[in-house]
């Protein structure tokens, strides 16, 4: 049986500041932002959504970044019991993934190299609970790989039928610089 935790940034975007992305499903996990040497630069949250229930794969990569609580001074009864919040995260970049590569650059350190059109790069480790970092790294890693190996822009594979055969099905691969986008 398979127990799905809405995460802090499904959290966050239920919340309502970002009304269409409220519903989509996201594969989320904590990072932290490391040098290319692995010294940590800051933390991040990094997830992966479709933009339609129809799509077999994420198309949209979302980034966010966590930020603290205003401090304000407690007037309940209890002043010392001190309740403390789970974090807030702002969402601060939402990328389509045709604009993003993603590979594992550390096995070993759970680490992350991600290239933007751009030419930015940034790398990310993985911050799980030690009992659980290999299952969620191994996710993520499908993932990657999946999009690696079945993006929008890689070869089509179809059936087709010649009239005046019975069925008779040949299996053609149209190159993705012949296809015609609408």
């Amino acid at each position: 049986m398979t127990i799905y935790r809405v995460g802090d940034l499904q959290r966050y975007l239920a919340n309502g500041e970002y009304p269409e992305l409220k519903d989509y499903p996201l594969f989320e996990s904590n990072f932290v932002q490391v040098t290319r040497s692995g010294e940590v630069a800051n933390r991040v949250t990094m997830a992966m959504a479709a933009s339609s229930p129809s799509l077999e794969l994420p198309d949209l990569m979302l980034l966010a970044v966590p930020v603290p609580y205003p401090t304000e001074e407690c007037m309940c009864e209890n002043p010392t019991a001190k309740f403390v919040p789970r974090e807030q995260l702002r969402l601060t970049q939402l990328l389509p993934l045709k604009f993003v590569k993603i590979y594992v650059h550390d096995e070993s350190r759970y680490q992350f190299k991600v290239k933007l059109v751009s030419g930015r790069i940034f790398y990310l480790q993985l911050l799980a609970h030690p009992k659980k970092v290999d299952y969620i790294f191994g996710q993520w890693v499908q993932l990657i790989y999946r999009l690696h190996f079945y993006r929008m822009d890689a070869p089509i594979c179809y059936l087709q039928v010649f009239p005046g055969y019975n069925p008779v099905y040949t299996r053609v691969t149209v190159p993705a610089s012949s296809r015609r986008v609408s």
